[in-house]
Formats: structure tokens, C-alpha cells, sequence
């Protein structure tokens, strides 16, 4: 009988370990069918980075300059930063080869996009120049006149090219007793709203031409290395569509844009062709991603490509002041002839939906 017990305690636990094999084995094959679901739904996502790329290929033969797409393209880096930041670690841990894949390919086509304009050749790090720059878009009503005055006392800029600058601004500046010692020459173009100029300078200024039509001043600052040509635009920015009360932009029209950037482009070229020393300066309303880009800077060099590192973006909505930083680049300083970029940066640190753009310059 004992025998008996013996034999049926063993049979009993022989099936124990039967069904604890089988449970492990039920387990595993649960895991891997997990993990299966897992990499193919991970695989799906790859559709996203895989139509950036093709978006990236077609744009760059044929970019569109109207409509949803156009805004699709203007917000085209972040798109991708986006992407990268939120599937890479999918791809990692879920072992999605054929997402890792898209990720891959799509990190290669921002590389040719815009890695030239985000990682430059270094610079000679300002040790040297000849003429400093800063170019504002000030955000007419973010501060009163007597703020805007006194923010632009701690400059050391030689020239300063100020955006949005309205009546009792200038008058400010006019009056403010360090701005007139600091820069006792200066263009002033003001006006109501959001199209207003200035130019402060150091050095004297000559052949003042100005334009409301679009906003523009034209100028010549004789600086101890000689003259150099001064161009400071504002053309209008593009009519957004937006959608809901957080106003969600869905369609992009640039007609008014173009237009005005084809105006300055004639004063421009007209530089360009005196062989000019030149300097073209202000909020253009236009990202690096757009045609129009290449509509404005055909022949001269941008001083943020040249010697800039980073996206170097100078624009954030109001709402967006807080962060600190930039999200588009639409602010320029760009040269033409025997004028050539050193170093730049960006200040973001002060209120309104600009940062201050500064550049140091060598001329020849």
C-alpha cells in the first residue's frame, strides 16, 4: 500500500511539472506573440518617417509655395525632430527593424535638407571685425516707448536695424540721452502698427531712400573700413487659416509676401550689380524651407549658414515667449561683395515673438 502512495505522490508531481512546463511554454509563446503585434504595429508607424522622406524629395524639386503643403514645409524640421524624438525609442525597445529603417533614411534626408544650415564651418569666433551688427523685430505694443528705449541702451552693436517700430518708440529713441551718445546717426521710418523701421548707427549715414510699400529704408553708413550699403526690409508675413480657438493653421498664402520680397529684391540686385559692399538686414517672413528663401538671398550669403550652429531660429508665437528660445527662422542678416560673416548669435532673453539677431563682420 505504501509502495502504491509512493508511486501516485510521483506520477502526481511528474504531472505538476507537465503542467508547469506547459504553463512556461504557454507563456513564452504569449510573449513572443506580444512581441510580434508589438513590432508589426511599431512597423506601421514607419509610414510616418517614410513620408517625410518622400515629402523631402518631391519638395526639393518642386516645393510647393501655397497651401497646406507650403505650411508643411515651412514646419518641416520639426515635423521631423518630432518623429525621431517620439518613435526612436520604439524602434530601440521594440526591435522595429523596418521602423529603425525609416527613421534612419528619414534622418539622412533632414541631413541634405537643412544640416548645412544647422552645423557650419567655425568661424573665427569674433576675436576679429571690423563692423557688429543686431537686427530686431521689436513687436510693436509688447512695451512701452521709454522700455524700448532703455532695452536698447545696453547694446554695443556698431548698427542696429529695428522691425515694428511705432511713433512714440522713435520719439523715445530720439530722446533717450545714452541712445543718442552711443548712436548719433540713424534712419527713422516709423509708423502705426507693425511696419515701422529704424536705423541706429555709429558711424555717419548717407542716400537715405525709405519705402512704405513695402516697408524698406535703403542707406549708406561709412564705416572706418569703408562704405557699405544697408538694406532693412519688413515685408508682410503670409496669410495663415487657422482653425478652433487655439487657431491651428491649416492653409499658408504668401502672394503679399512675394511680392514685397520681389520689391527689395530690385534694390538688392541693383547693389549687387554696383558691386557694393552689402548688407541686408530685418524680418523677412520667410523659413530657410521656402522657395521664396531662395528668391532673397539669390547671390548673397547668409550669415547664419556661413558661420552659425544650431537651426537658428528667431521667431515664437507670444503665446510661446516663455520658452526662451526660437522656432522659426525667419529674421536675416545677409551679405554681398567684399563683406564677410565672422560669428553670430541670438538673444532671446527679452518679451515679444523675436529674439534679437547679432553678427560681427570683416570688411575688405
Amino acid at each position: 500500500m505504501a509502495k502504491q502512495c509512493k508511486g501516485a505522490t510521483r506520477l502526481d508531481a511528474m504531472e505538476d511539472d507537465t503542467l508547469l512546463a506547459r504553463r512556461s511554454t504557454l507563456r513564452t509563446e504569449v510573449r513572443s506573440i506580444r512581441r510580434s503585434v508589438f513590432r508589426t504595429r511599431a512597423d506601421l508607424l514607419a509610414l510616418a518617417p517614410a513620408t517625410l522622406v518622400l515629402f523631402a524629395m518631391v519638395a526639393a524639386v518642386s516645393p510647393p509655395r501655397s497651401g497646406p503643403l507650403a505650411l508643411a514645409l515651412v514646419l518641416e524640421p520639426h515635423l521631423l525632430v518630432a518623429v525621431l524624438v517620439v518613435l526612436t525609442p520604439l524602434a530601440i525597445f521594440g526591435r522595429a527593424r523596418t521602423l529603425a529603417l525609416a527613421l534612419v533614411l528619414a534622418l539622412v534626408a533632414g541631413g541634405f535638407s537643412f544640416g548645412s544650415e544647422w552645423i557650419s564651418l567655425p568661424g573665427s569666433g569674433g576675436a576679429r571685425h571690423d563692423l557688429s551688427v543686431m537686427t530686431w523685430n521689436v513687436q510693436y505694443g509688447t512695451r512701452t516707448p521709454s522700455e524700448q528705449a532703455t532695452q536698447l541702451e545696453g547694446l554695443t552693436a556698431d548698427l542696429v536695424a529695428l522691425q515694428e517700430v511705432e511713433p512714440d518708440a522713435a520719439a523715445a529713441i530720439d530722446g533717450d540721452p545714452v541712445l543718442t551718445a552711443r548712436y548719433p546717426y540713424r534712419a527713422m521710418r516709423p509708423r502705426n502698427g507693425a511696419f515701422g523701421l529704424a536705423i541706429l548707427s555709429r558711424y555717419p549715414i548717407d542716400g537715405i531712400t525709405a519705402t512704405d510699400q513695402p516697408a524698406m529704408l535703403e542707406l549708406i553708413v561709412a564705416t572706418p573700413r569703408g562704405n557699405v550699403t544697408v538694406i532693412s526690409g519688413h515685408p508682410r508675413p503670409p496669410d495663415i487659416g487657422t482653425v478652433t480657438p487655439l487657431r491651428l493653421p491649416i492653409d499658408y498664402n504668401p502672394a503679399r509676401r512675394d511680392a514685397a520680397i520681389a520689391t527689395i529684391r530690385g534694390h538688392v540686385e541693383a547693389a549687387l550689380a554696383a558691386r557694393d559692399r552689402l548688407l541686408v538686414l530685418g524680418d523677412y517672413n520667410t523659413s530657410p524651407r521656402e522657395a521664396e528663401y531662395a528668391v532673397l538671398t539669390e547671390g548673397l550669403r547668409d550669415t547664419h549658414v556661413q558661420v552659425g550652429e544650431g537651426p537658428g531660429w528667431t521667431w515664437r508665437p507670444s503665446r510661446l515667449t516663455f520658452l526662451g528660445v526660437g522656432l522659426l527662422r525667419i529674421d536675416m542678416q545677409l551679405t554681398g561683395g567684399s563683406i564677410r560673416p565672422v560669428s553670430t548669435s541670438i538673444d532671446c532673453s527679452l518679451p515679444g515673438d523675436h529674439c534679437r539677431l547679432l553678427a560681427n563682420y570683416e570688411i575688405d
